[in-house]
């Protein structure tokens, strides 16, 4: 966001408070449930004191996510809720369970086993989702408020940089997004009816010492979680050496130096934003309930059959249509890598320069296969085929549920009209299944064979299906579903059943919710 805005470090408490109302009166959130996500922390605690004060305690609530990895997190949880009651603003707080094994249901707060150190902060910021997801559900949240700041946004730079991201990437973190999907989010809305609210990060263009200054000057108190200060997390290392860049007046590795580069980007993906989907209206064909995307092979000119068309003509665009069809189909919130999206835009250049004539594997990259083009159909994306035990499986589950499953599809099985299924149902990997379900999974096949299409899937696209049984309380073996992308419509109403497969991200292109404030 640009304006003009007293330097970060020394806006006052009005100020800043005056800013964030503003803010939110531009994004027509002043009437609006928010959820402020309050850790303790002394960004999240300046964040409740100015958003009750910016848009009044009444439109607010808050929650805080116990992780239960210290001893003292309880106390200091408790602590919080007690100063946000002192705000008047509703508190809940919801703990964390980690184990060594799964139950048989996987939802949010049920026991999750606990990650090894290198995805330990990626599995709990996952987790912290989910539980906002629930909590905006269960309240009628419409936006949830974070207490990101400028120094959060530096890191992120730094971080993207580091992994080669492309230009979405390095532009870091949105000040309005949708709030990313967590580890085993359940609704209890079929998908046509779920909304997913909004993140906002209202703080972005203060740093921390202006938001210590706040709890300083009113008395807020806060805690330190000494886990900040462990440098074998990545974020954590490069804080620390940017604190010292900032400290060192001749070293260009400095915060602002940092935030000058990461505007610049946002610029340019303000543009992309805008531009790209256009482009992707005319070269792309969806299927949501796949999770497939496909790129044209027609050329601008249909009297050059061997001409490429514009998106993969052009290096820039290429760029941004990969990049945007990765995401579609991952539904991965963090951009896809330079090396990611330069593997798929090698092989459509040597493809179209060899004149169709190169051997034709498929290609994946950031969990994302890619199948070359053929008489039927172009460039078809669609997810990488997961490994044995990579998609943890969700069972247990009730009918009339929802769940996402895979980072990426909403996958609901309800019970008909007028019939009560006595059971429950689960969902997996089609890995998963022939380990466990072989003969079950052979049978379905044989059957949707004579009674569905599936059969013209190509063997990936089927492979990246879930499969989903149904454990039926008078039946001693679980009797499939769906699998590799089709149903007998039979046996489902012989359960009296029915499923909904359906895309996390119905639309294609970038996230509509970055918004242009002019």
């Amino acid at each position: 966001m640009t304006g003009v805005l007293p330097t970060a470090g020394a806006a006052s408490t009005g100020q800043i408070v005056t800013h964030v109302h503003d803010l939110l009166r531009r994004l027509n959130l002043l009437d609006k449930r928010l959820l402020l996500a309050v850790s303790g922390g002394a960004d999240s605690m300046a964040l409740a004191y100015i958003v009750s004060h910016a848009v009044g305690a009444q439109n607010c609530f808050a929650l805080t996510i116990d992780h239960g990895f210290r001893p003292e997190s309880a106390q200091e949880a408790s602590a919080v809720g007690k100063y946000m009651q002192q705000l008047g603003i509703g508190h809940q707080t919801r703990q964390l369970k980690w184990g060594l094994n799964r139950p048989e249901s996987s939802l949010d707060n049920d026991i999750v086993p606990f990650p090894p150190n290198n995805r330990l902060e990626d599995v709990a910021r996952q987790r912290r989702y989910s539980a906002l997801h629930h909590v905006c559900q269960e309240r009628g949240i419409f936006a949830v408020l974070t207490g990101h700041h400028a120094g959060d946004q530096a890191e992120t730079f730094l971080l993207r940089f580091l992994r080669q991201s492309g230009i979405k990437g390095l532009a870091g973190m949105q000040l309005q997004s949708s709030l990313p999907f967590g580890l085993y989010t359940a609704m209890e809305l079929p998908p046509e009816g779920a909304t997913t609210p909004l993140l906002v990060r209202p703080l972005l263009d203060f740093n921390k010492a202006a938001l210590y200054q706040i709890c300083r000057a009113h008395n807020i108190r806060w805690y330190e979680d000494p886990s900040n200060d462990d440098t074998k997390f990545k974020r954590n290392a490069l804080r620390r050496e940017i604190s010292r860049a900032n400290s060192d007046k001749g070293s260009l590795l400095n915060a602002d130096t940092l935030l000058t580069v990461c505007r610049a980007f946002q610029d340019h993906r303000k543009y992309i934003n805008r531009n790209v989907g256009c482009f992707l209206a005319k070269y792309a064909r969806l299927n949501t309930s796949l999770g497939t995307l496909e790129l044209s092979v027609v050329p601008d000119n249909r009297d050059c059959d061997q001409e490429p068309p514009e998106w993969a003509r052009n290096a820039a665009l290429r760029e941004q249509v990969l990049a945007s069809a990765i995401v579609w189909v991952n539904c991965n919130p963090h951009p896809p890598k330079l090396a990611h999206l330069h593997r798929f835009g090698n092989a459509i250049i040597k493809y179209y320069s060899s004149r169709h004539t190169l051997p034709r594997e498929p290609i994946s990259a950031a969990g994302v296969t890619m199948l070359f083009p053929n008489a039927k159909r172009g460039w078809l994306f669609c997810r990488q085929p997961p490994r044995l035990g990579e998609i943890p499986s969700q069972e247990g589950l009730l009918p009339n549920t929802t769940v996402l499953w895979d980072q990426r599809l909403l996958v609901r099985v309800e019970s008909r009209a007028g019939h009560v299924f006595c059971g429950t149902w689960r969902v997996c990997s089609l890995c998963d299944a022939e380990y466990k379900a072989h003969g079950q999974l052979a049978e379905h096949q044989s059957m949707s064979r004579q009674t569905s299409n599936s059969a013209r899937l190509h063997h990936i696209v089927q492979a990246s299906q879930p499969v989903i049984l149904a454990d039926a309380t008078d039946s001693s073996e679980p009797q499939v579903l769906f699998a590799r992308g089709s149903f007998v419509a039979g046996s489902l109403a012989a359960m009296s059943l029915s499923i909904s497969v359906q895309t996390l991200k119905g639309i294609v292109g970038p996230d509509a919710r970055e918004v242009v404030l002019l």
